[in-house]
């Protein structure tokens, strides 16, 4: 009996896409970047395998997802970079790897995420407001990514490999890494680790900061990713995995990563007024951002177990994990801002067939996190949720149906708790006009639980919530359509409104800070993506939109909401089969956003144009023996060495600007 082909949501048909791309990789040359199924009631997803990312220069996931119009990066390097999703900010957005994620912070002048791309097999997109299976505090979208194990890098009949990798910069930049991988019986192990050593880097033509350099000053950075993972499969079916991974970013840094002090002179807070130096001179504000050795380290231990054909159960994949970050700086006798967030979590989701057409997707997620500075003034929160959700496939119409519960319990450092309960339901529904042709509509609810204080200031600041605390409440209505012919042409689009109630906020009352409801956010736009491959050419382009509101008045809070540029990307590339090269073009065009900013710190005027820009790069990629095994990769990125600044990010003479022109060279090598 045929099956039903729209099982799962999209985001895990396009992870599971990822993974088989990465297992068979010898099978296509080219592939889209962009995956959209018949049968989903959400927008297409992105996602980036690890032959894709072999095929290029990349080292963070600002250039791996640089095709991707709704996610935007700040400037700068590691921590300095503010993500949001649709124009969300970090606060509504999480970062999943291999089902582990936390959302809480360590401080509010470095960004929350932390991911070497060296690591992943397959890095997917979820856009808006997750479905009932999505998992906690599905808001506003999240980055999903799997690690890659020993089986992925094996080539057919081999049992022990090894893989090298090397890149160098001339934005004053290198990278190294090396991996080990091998299986015996039913045992498969890996170790591997890269290594990237980032100097100040020059921004684009005419940048000068106020002390006559064009370098970006702190913008340095080190950093370092290891994972280990040891498995068994018990058979084709059914696999356990215990793994280990850690990214560590160091150098000397600004204690506020995502500002430049230097392009700005100091001023009395009080006044306004410059402060002069004895010769009558102003003073770069330099040091007022406190540059020292700093180092932020993530570690994960996660115990997972996928299998599937147990009875009733199809599928089933579960998890226990363990994530520790902790920020630590070189003393200073007047403060010193360590932090530490230790997460635990489990989740387990299951999948059964029923009647051999239709599938219910039901589980249960759990996670506690302690958030504190050197051990002292915690703060703590329980999250817990089940879920069941129908995916009906009443051909050519197909219907999901999803209802969710989630709990949660909060702690503050000054001992006041809070807690409470919500119903999320969700639904989609997806009309196939044609086997080529597909529309589809959805409703989605989800709750994100009140966030811990940051962890670096917990010793200095006495935190409570307000007695009638609420989770944040969005909803998300989308509708889209996808649209494929004869595998060369690809069309998809979504329009979406959102409406996020009690949004989370802190003020100042006398010794205290209290958490509260602080107003509700709306946002609304839509994506455009077209894809069309003839022969060896392939071309893209890509738009995306979106208008975050704050009680009506464009939002302006970087770990919320920002308001983004229309963002339009472009790529146009070419695949020779001898020799086995690939040269092609990409381009990202963002125009002028403006608006009255709400922000602190951003050292601006209150009606402020974020400006627009224009930036293009260059690359190619050489298989040098027609495998898959060896890769030469080239770029130029900002070829026309722009001088610009993201809009993901505070706006102003502060902000961080991008680097400019950056040739890069790169090889690796599995054997």
């Amino acid at each position: 009996m045929t099956s039903p082909l729209f099982r799962f949501s999209l985001l895990s048909l396009a992870l599971a896409a990822g993974f088989a791309h990465a297992e068979n990789e010898a099978k296509e040359s080219v592939t889209l970047d962009t995956v959209t199924v018949k049968g989903q009631a959400t927008s297409a997803t992105h996602r980036v395998t690890t032959k894709r990312m072999e095929e290029t220069t990349s080292t963070d996931l600002k250039d791996v997802l640089f095709n991707e119009p709704s996610i935007s990066f700040g400037g700068g390097n590691g921590q300095s970079q503010w993500v949001t999703i649709r124009g969300m900010g970090q606060d509504q957005i999480d970062y999943k790897v291999d089902d582990t994620y936390t959302d809480s912070q360590i401080f509010h002048h470095n960004g929350r995420f932390m991911l070497d791309p060296a690591l992943v097999k397959v890095v997917a997109v979820q856009k808006g407001t997750g479905s009932a299976s999505a998992g906690i505090g599905a808001t506003s979208g999240a980055i999903v990514a799997e690690t890659v194990e020993a089986k992925d890098l094996l080539r057919e009949g081999q049992n022990v490999g090894f893989k090298l990798n090397a890149g160098i910069s001339s934005n004053k930049g290198y990278s190294r890494g090396a991996s080990v991988y091998g299986q015996a019986g039913g045992f498969d192990a890996l170790l591997s680790g890269n290594f990237i050593r980032e100097k100040e880097y020059t921004a684009g033509k005419g940048y000068r900061n106020l002390l006559g350099s064009d370098k970006v000053l702190n913008s340095g950075l080190g950093s370092r990713g290891l994972l280990g993972k040891i498995g068994y499969r018990f058979n084709e079916d059914n696999r356990i995995e215990l793994s280990h991974r850690q990214e560590k970013q160091y150098g000397e840094r600004a204690l506020r990563e995502e500002f430049d002090f230097s392009q700005v002179f100091q001023t009395d807070r009080r006044t306004g007024q410059y402060i002069l130096d004895a010769n009558g001179n102003r003073i770069p504000n330099v040091a007022t951002n406190s540059p020292r050795y700093r180092t932020l380290t993530q570690d994960t231990t996660n115990l997972e177990f996928k299998g599937g054909n147990l009875g009733f159960i199809d599928t089933i994949k579960a998890n226990v994990y363990r994530l520790n970050i902790k920020r630590d700086e070189v003393p200073n006798p007047n403060y010193e801002l360590d932090g530490e967030v230790r997460t635990y979590g489990a989740n387990l989701n299951l999948d059964s067939r029923l009647f051999d057409r239709h599938t219910l997707k039901y589980g249960v997620n759990w996670r506690t996190q302690k958030s504190s500075s050197k051990g002292e003034n915690s703060e703590k929160k329980n999250d817990a949720g089940v879920y069941v959700e129908g995916i009906w496939d009443f051909s050519p119409v197909t219907l999901t149906t999803g209802l969710r519960y989630d709990r949660w319990k909060m702690r503050t450092n000054s001992n006041t708790e809070n807690s409470d309960g919500n119903f999320n339901p969700s639904i989609g529904l997806v009309y196939d006009i044609s086997p080529e042709f597909s529309i589809n509509t959805s409703l989605n609810y989800a709750t994100r639980s009140p966030r811990l204080y940051e962890a670096a200031l917990m010793s200095i600041r006495s935190i409570k919530a307000s007695p009638d605390l609420k989770a944040e409440r969005s909803r998300n209505a989308e509708i889209g359509f996808n649209y494929h012919w004869n595998s060369a042409l690809t069309l998809s689009g979504s329009y979406f409104h959102q409406q996020i109630k009690d949004v989370q906020a802190i003020r100042q009352a006398g010794q205290h800070y209290v958490w509260y409801n602080g107003g509700k956010l709306k946002n609304r736009g839509y994506e455009l993506n077209a894809a069309y491959r003839w022969k060896g050419l392939t071309a893209r382009a890509g738009v995306a939109y979106s208008r975050p509101k704050l009680n009506g008045d464009t939002a302006d809070i970087v770990t919320t909401a920002i308001p983004m540029g229309r963002t339009w990307t472009t790529g146009l590339s070419y695949q020779f089969d001898n020799p086995n090269l690939e040269i092609g073009w990409r381009g990202r065009y963002v125009q002028n956003a403006g608006y009255a900013p709400t922000s602190r710190g951003s050292d601006v005027a209150l009606n402020v144009v974020r400006a627009g820009y224009g930036v293009n790069d260059i690359f190619a990629n050489w298989k040098p023996t027609g495998k898959d095994d060896l890769n030469v990769n080239f770029a130029v990125n900002n070829v026309l060495n722009k001088n610009y600044k993201p809009h993901s990010q505070r706006a102003g003479a502060n902000a961080l600007p991008e680097p400019g022109r950056d040739i890069r060279l790169s090889v690796n090598y599995r054997f």
